[in-house]
């Protein structure tokens, strides 16, 4: 594998970052512990943190899944570490169908994200968008696969 100048900078959805969190299996859990080894940068902003923070915190996702206190812990503690923070303060090139990803979307324009990383339909659906320039929109697989081929484009 070779090393790049810069990484990929990603923003992960809430719900795949969960999915990723809880589960032991899958696209999403691979994504996290490629973000654990520093295949790529997460980008996000204070209100996608909060975000992340209240998801995770819910009572019923901890019983049900049997995470700790410790465990969520140490993930909030590698994210200040390791994510980058960034201000949404730009407003929207384009209309998204559900308000709520709209903190998800500023997080990956406004922190000049490279990919958005969702499996939510409502997002996947701007992919292509040319009023997103050069953001990505794709799904936790095609990421992992463009984490895998580890070729960053060259600069024009």
């Amino acid at each position: 594998m070779t090393e790049h100048a810069q990484p990929w900078r990603a923003v992960l959805d809430t719900n795949l970052l969960v999915s990723g969190f809880v589960s032991k299996i899958g696209a999403p859990y691979e994504l996290m512990q490629r973000w654990y080894d520093r295949a790529f940068v997460m980008v996000l902003t204070r209100q996608l943190r909060a975000e992340y923070e209240e998801v995770l915190a819910r009572p019923r996702l901890i019983l049900k899944h049997g995470l700790s206190h410790e465990e969520i812990g140490g993930f909030f503690e590698a994210l200040s570490i390791d994510g980058d923070g960034v201000e949404a303060l730009s407003p929207l090139p384009i209309a998204v169908r559900d308000a709520k990803d709209e903190r998800v979307l500023a997080a990956a324009l406004d922190g000049r994200a490279d990919y958005l990383v969702t499996g939510d339909n409502d997002l996947l659906v701007l992919a292509g968008d040319p009023r997103l320039g050069a953001l990505k929109i794709v799904s936790a697989r095609a990421f992992l696969d463009v984490l895998s081929a580890d070729v960053r484009p060259a600069n024009p």
